[in-house]
C-alpha cells in the first residue's frame, strides 16, 4: 500500500466527467445550440447569397446534433478532454461550418479539381443529411452503451518499486529507437534529404517509430510522476508543466518531425496537455484557446514544408507571404477545407456512387482489413496493397484512374467506400457505442487511477476515428500508445475497485 502512486485527491478538482439528465437542462442545451446555429446560418446567408440553399438545412441539423456537446462543455457539464466534447467540436466544424465555407468561397476541392457537372451544393446537402443521420445514431448508440455498460471493477495503482525500472527500460528502448531511426537515415539532415528526394527510404522504418515516437510522452510521464511525489509547492506546477511540455514537444519535433507528418507532434502535445489537465488542474479556457491557435498555426506553416520541403522556409522569413503565399498550392483555405475537413471529397464520392454506380466496386470492409494489415512488416509482405488509397482513387476518379489518392476520408468517407450510404449510420453507431462503453468505464475510475495517464491517448483515438481512416487509427494506436500503455500496465498493480462508481451520476440522453 505504501508503494502506490497517489495523485492528489484534489488533482481532478473541476474535471467534469458526468452529465445531467434533467429534461429541462437538456432542452435548454438544445435551445441554446439551435439559436447559435440559426444565427450562424443567417450570417452565412448575409455574407454569401449562394449559401441560401436547401443544403443548409441538413448542415444545420449536423450543427445542432454536434454542437450540443460544445454547449454542455461551456456550461461545465462535460470536460474538455472528454472525447464526447472533442468529437462535438470536430463534427460541428467538419459537418456544419466546412460545407458553408465551401459554398461561400466557391471552392469545391482544394483547387476546384473535382469535376462535377451541375450544382454541387446538392451533394453537399446529401452528404450533410447522411452525416446528420449518422450523428443521431451515434448519440442513440452512445446512450444505450453508456446505460448498459458496467463500471470498471478494477483500479490501477502505480507501484513505485516497479515504476522507475520499468520506465527506465522503456526510455532506453525509446532512445535506442530514435537513435537507430536517425542513424539509418543519416541524421536529421538525412531525414529531410530522404523526404525531399527519396521517400522510399522510409519504407520498413515503421517498427522503429513504435519505439521512437513515445519518447517525449514517456519522458513527460516520468517527470510528472516524480514531481507529484516530491511534495513540492503546487502553485507553480501548472506553469512549469507547460514549460516542460513545450520543451518536450519542441524536442520531439526537432528529432522526429521532418518526414512530412504533422500528426506526430500534434498527438504528443495533445497527450501531454491531457496529463497536465488531469494531474495538475483543469486547463483554463484562455490557455486552451491559445494552444488551439498555436496548433492551427503549426499545421498551417508545416503544410508549406509538405509541399515544397526546405524551400518553404522562405515563408517563415517573409511575413507578407504568411496569408498570401504566392507560388504555393496551400493557403489558409487549403488548411481549413482540405486538411481539417472532408466535406467536398465525401460529397464528390457520394455523387459518383449514385450517378455512376458501375464505375466503382465497393470494398465491403477491405479498407478496415487493410488498416490492420499495416501491422505486417513490408519485408514479410512485399506487395501489400494499399486498399484505402486504391479505393479512394477509384471512387473519386473512376476505375480508369491512373494515379493514387492520398486523401483521408474520415469515418463517413471510409464507410461510403466500403458499404455505400447505409454504411455511414452504421459506422457512427459503432463509434457511439464504443464511446458510451469507454465513458462509462472512465467515469468509474478513481482520480488516483494510473489509467489517468492514458486517458488523453484514448480520447485521441476517438478523435482519429472520426476524422481519420482505419489505417490512421491503427498507426496511431501502435506508434503512439503501444510502448506507453505497456509500461503503465507493467508498473501498475490491479486491485478490485474500492467502490462501484466515483463520478458518474446519470446519463445525459440525446
Amino acid at each position: 500500500m505504501h508503494n502506490t502512486f497517489p495523485l492528489s485527491a484534489k488533482s481532478l478538482n473541476g474535471i467534469v466527467i458526468r452529465e445531467t439528465a434533467a429534461p429541462a437542462s437538456r432542452q435548454t442545451d438544445y435551445a441554446i445550440v439551435a439559436g447559435i446555429v440559426a444565427f450562424l446560418a443567417l450570417i452565412s446567408i448575409t455574407w454569401s447569397r449562394p449559401t441560401f440553399h436547401w443544403f443548409l438545412l441538413p448542415a444545420m441539423a449536423c450543427g445542432v446534433l454536434a454542437g450540443v456537446d460544445i454547449v454542455r462543455w461551456l456550461r461545465g457539464r462535460l470536460d474538455l478532454f472528454d472525447p464526447k466534447t472533442i468529437i462535438g467540436c470536430l463534427a460541428f466544424y467538419g459537418f456544419f461550418i466546412a460545407p458553408i465555407l465551401h459554398v461561400a468561397w466557391d471552392r469545391f476541392g482544394v483547387e476546384n479539381e473535382m469535376a462535377m457537372f451541375g450544382d454541387w451544393r446538392t451533394w453537399l446537402g446529401g452528404m450533410a443529411a447522411l452525416n446528420a443521420l449518422g450523428l443521431l445514431v451515434y448519440r442513440l448508440a452512445h446512450n444505450q452503451a453508456f446505460s448498459r455498460a458496467a463500471p470498471s471493477r478494477t483500479s490501477w495503482r502505480i507501484d513505485r518499486k516497479k515504476f522507475y525500472p520499468i520506465f527506465a527500460l522503456a526510455l532506453a528502448v525509446s532512445v535506442a529507437g530514435v537513435g537507430t531511426y536517425l542513424w539509418q537515415l543519416g541524421g536529421i539532415s538525412g531525414v529531410v534529404e530522404a523526404y525531399e528526394k527519396n521517400q522510399e527510404a522510409f519504407v520498413g522504418k515503421g517498427w522503429l517509430l513504435v519505439f521512437a515516437w513515445p519518447l517525449a510522452v514517456l519522458s513527460f510521464i516520468v517527470v510528472v510522476f516524480s514531481w507529484m511525489n516530491s511534495g513540492g509547492k503546487r502553485r507553480y506546477r501548472l506553469s512549469m508543466a507547460m514549460i516542460l511540455m513545450s520543451i518536450a514537444g519542441l524536442g520531439h519535433f526537432c528529432l522526429l518531425g521532418w518526414y512530412g507528418s504533422r500528426c506526430a507532434t500534434v498527438w504528443a502535445l495533445f497527450w501531454m496537455s491531457g496529463i497536465i489537465h488531469y494531474c495538475f488542474r483543469k486547463l483554463p479556457t484562455k490557455l486552451v484557446a491559445i494552444g488551439a491557435i498555436f496548433l492551427i498555426a503549426f499545421m498551417y506553416f508545416y503544410g508549406f514544408y509538405k509541399e515544397q520541403k526546405r524551400a518553404s522556409l522562405e515563408i517563415l522569413s517573409s511575413p507578407a507571404m504568411w496569408l498570401a503565399p504566392g507560388g504555393y498550392e496551400r493557403d489558409l483555405k487549403y488548411l481549413l477545407l482540405g486538411d481539417l475537413a472532408r466535406a467536398d471529397s465525401n460529397a464528390f464520392i457520394l455523387h459518383n456512387l449514385i450517378k455512376d454506380p458501375g464505375d466503382y466496386d465497393y470494398r465491403w470492409g477491405l479498407t478496415y482489413a487493410g488498416g490492420l494489415a499495416i501491422l505486417i512488416p513490408a519485408e514479410l509482405w512485399h506487395n501489400r496493397p494499399y486498399v484505402t488509397v486504391e479505393a479512394g482513387a477509384e471512387a473519386l476518379f473512376g476505375k480508369t484512374a491512373y494515379w493514387p489518392s492520398s486523401r483521408v476520408y474520415g469515418l463517413s468517407g471510409e464507410a461510403l467506400l466500403n458499404f455505400g450510404v447505409w454504411g455511414v449510420p452504421f459506422a457512427f453507431g459503432i463509434l457511439g457505442w464504443s464511446l458510451g462503453w469507454y465513458r462509462r468505464k472512465f467515469g468509474s475510475w478513481d482520480p488516483t487511477d494510473a489509467r489517468m495517464f492514458l486517458a488523453p491517448f484514448f480520447s485521441l483515438l476517438f478523435l482519429i476515428a472520426l476524422i481519420g481512416d482505419s489505417d490512421n487509427l491503427v498507426f496511431a494506436a501502435v506508434t503512439q500508445g503501444a510502448l506507453i500503455v505497456t509500461a503503465v500496465f507493467a508498473a501498475s498493480d490491479r486491485r478490485p475497485a474500492a467502490r462501484e462508481d466515483h463520478s458518474v451520476e446519470s446519463i445525459g440522453y440525446a
